[in-house]
């Protein structure tokens, strides 16, 4: 089975579904919110620890920026779950398979998840700079390129969560019981499975297998591409050293191997959502 690129006609009327209703807005609000509050927090931290770096980039705000687009994330992929199973839950999903097609379709409702996703990334990047510039009382603006990194990182981590949420619940289609199993693995298990692979882990010497396939996790390949440069600008040449305790995780790719891997789970989870969801009964 082969995956057909949905026209322009599938993409308008999803986007238009999508945008009808108030999940993609309401959600919007607490990564609004949340992005204030880490983010002032990490500017207030940034001037009391005096931590500036480069052209008065202060690495602790970026740390937190970063935190507050790994959390973007997690309501990035909540609207994606949202998005793909609400054909369902409304049993509308029928007639939008007839019209568009199964696979056309699942890509057209990734395309626009994607692009909410992004704008979660824009809305936390925005938000939060400023938050993090009045917590330091910095007047001017930090420097370009280190912080143009991490927004960039943000989009694409928060885009491709949207994707995975799409594919979750295109596979799981009761919409509670998707949202419930994400976050169960984002903020839970994952943690939990990434803690036992690094108990055996000794600090004396380089990671061992077991360990080392923390970072190859979804969520923690998430976080590793956001801290990735934070921890440069923190640590830098120890800055690995900062990934593995911000992430979680032992031996650390750098951030755009992460992405790559971030990248390989989302391609494998629509994968899997295609071949359901050609096989799925809906009538």
């Amino acid at each position: 089975m082969t995956l057909i690129l949905p026209t322009a006609g599938v993409l308008r009327s999803e986007t238009l579904k999508a945008l009808s209703v108030k999940t993609w807005w309401a959600l919007a609000i607490p990564v609004a919110a949340l992005a204030l509050t880490v983010n002032v927090f990490g500017g207030l931290f940034g001037a009391a620890a005096g931590g500036l770096v480069d052209d008065g980039v202060p690495g602790i705000l970026l740390a937190s920026l970063a935190y507050a687009l790994s959390l973007a994330g997690v309501f990035a992929a909540v609207q994606g779950v949202v998005l793909a199973s609400a054909e369902f839950r409304h049993r509308t999903v029928s007639g939008t398979y007839l019209l568009g097609g199964r696979g056309p379709v699942l890509l057209a409702k990734g395309a626009v998840a994607a692009g909410i996703g992004a704008g979660y990334a824009l809305v936390t990047a925005v938000v939060g700079l400023l938050a993090g510039l009045l917590g330091q009382g910095a007047a001017r603006l930090p420097s370009v390129w280190p912080l143009l990194g991490v927004i960039g990182s943000g989009i694409a981590v928060c885009a491709l969560w949207a994707v995975l949420g799409v594919a979750l619940g295109t596979v799981v289609v009761h919409q509670a019981g998707a949202v419930v199993a994400l976050l169960l693995w984002v903020l839970v298990i994952e943690n939990l499975v990434s803690l036992v692979l690094r108990s055996g882990a000794d600090s004396d010497r380089a990671p061992g297998v077991l360990a080392r396939i923390t970072s190859y996790l979804p969520a923690n390949a998430g976080d590793i591409a956001l801290y990735d440069l934070p921890a440069r600008a923190l640590g830098g040449r120890f800055g690995p050293s900062i990934v593995e305790t911000l992430a979680g995780v032992a031996g650390p790719p750098p951030g755009w191997g992460a992405l790559l891997v971030l990248l390989v789970w989302t391609g494998a989870a629509v994968a899997l959502a295609h071949v359901v969801g050609e096989r799925r009964d809906i009538t």
